[in-house]
């Protein structure tokens, strides 16, 4: 058995193991291009179970250059819907390091609009890893409505609070652009069982990487119910701590202070993204494969840019991308 077991699926547009068109997730309509975005978390649960009481990790489908079209798809990487969707099925799951797959210079000038997504999905893991890795999985349930899936809630409890996921399940393949669609925010209700110590919380909470709000909840006897409007991937804690939601807002206002240090945002700024380009189009100029004494040939290697512009590639990796997962070194 691993020490460390890790696996890497990815549902848009990549070669799998399983047979996407067998899916009968939306009935008569079978795809080629895609798979269930949350059968990660059917991936991530098993591979928990089986690997315990190791840890595990999962390769998260980010951005990536080197995939081919798959029935028809044009975009042969997720969108950032489809990312955030993955990941959060991933981290629900109680996984203990995310990797992303694969954020070469390349991919990410390819796809500059996953760019502030995995920025959003980085920080969200800085923010609550305390809480993801004292915890463990504590619940998982699939809420159904009129016979189709709705929201998978999952939690994870650790000794001072829970962190509790809604991932939303209404989206459907669009048969033109074939990708996956969610809608707007909607209303929802859902109740999460606590353990016995966080039955009776002083606080609860939403939490992103947009910062803290607070959320109509009431208790249940056996945990609590939450009142919110969502999309795509909701996150709340629920502690008996008084004092923990300013602690959070504060780690996240001192991530962002950390992320604006880097004076390089090829997300949102042209002048920065052109450079990021730029080094793009030196790089495919002078490639080739060095060969390392005593090791195979690296495919794909490349020379170190010039110093100056070494600086700005990690600047921006740094700024737009804080995507170190917690448990990682």
């Amino acid at each position: 058995m691993s020490d460390y077991a890790h696996f890497d699926a990815y549902r848009v547009s990549a070669a799998a193991a399983d047979a996407w068109r067998k899916y009968d997730r939306w009935r008569a309509a079978r795809i080629g291009w895609g798979a269930p975005l949350e059968t990660i978390g059917d991936l991530c649960r098993s591979l928990r179970e089986l690997s315990r009481p190791a840890p595990i990790a999962c390769w998260s489908q980010g951005p990536h250059a080197g995939w081919e079209v798959y029935d028809g798809r044009k975009r042969t990487s997720p969108t950032p819907d489809e990312l955030r969707a993955q990941a959060g099925h991933a981290l629900a799951s109680r996984i203990t390091s995310l990797y992303w797959f694969n954020l070469s210079l390349k991919s990410l000038v390819q796809y500059r609009d996953t760019l502030d997504e995995l920025t959003r999905v980085g920080r969200e893991i800085r923010l609550l890893q305390d809480f993801l890795l004292e915890g463990d999985a504590y619940r998982y349930e699939r809420v159904e409505r009129d016979g189709r899936p709705d929201w998978d809630l999952a939690s994870i409890a650790s000794p001072r609070a829970a962190v509790l996921f809604a991932l939303d399940l209404d989206y459907a393949p669009d048969p033109a652009e074939k990708v996956f669609k969610f809608g707007p925010a909607r209303p929802a209700r859902w109740a999460f069982a606590l353990p016995e110590h966080l039955r009776k919380p002083a606080d609860v909470f939403r939490i992103d990487a947009e910062g803290v709000q607070s959320v109509d909840h009431r208790e249940t006897g056996n945990g609590i119910e939450i009142s919110d409007r969502a999309r795509l991937a909701a996150i709340y804690v629920a502690t008996p701590s008084q004092d923990l939601r300013g602690e959070l807002e504060k780690r996240r206002q001192a991530l962002l202070t950390y992320e604006q240090s880097f004076p390089f945002d090829p997300a949102h700024q042209d002048e920065d993204f052109a450079q990021l380009k730029s080094l793009l189009d030196r790089r495919q100029v002078v490639f080739r494969e060095p060969v390392i004494p005593n090791r195979s040939v690296v495919r794909g290697a490349v020379p170190a840019p010039q110093p100056s512009t070494a600086r700005r590639a990690r600047s921006g990796c740094a700024r737009a991308l804080p995507f170190r997962a917690y448990g990682a070194s």
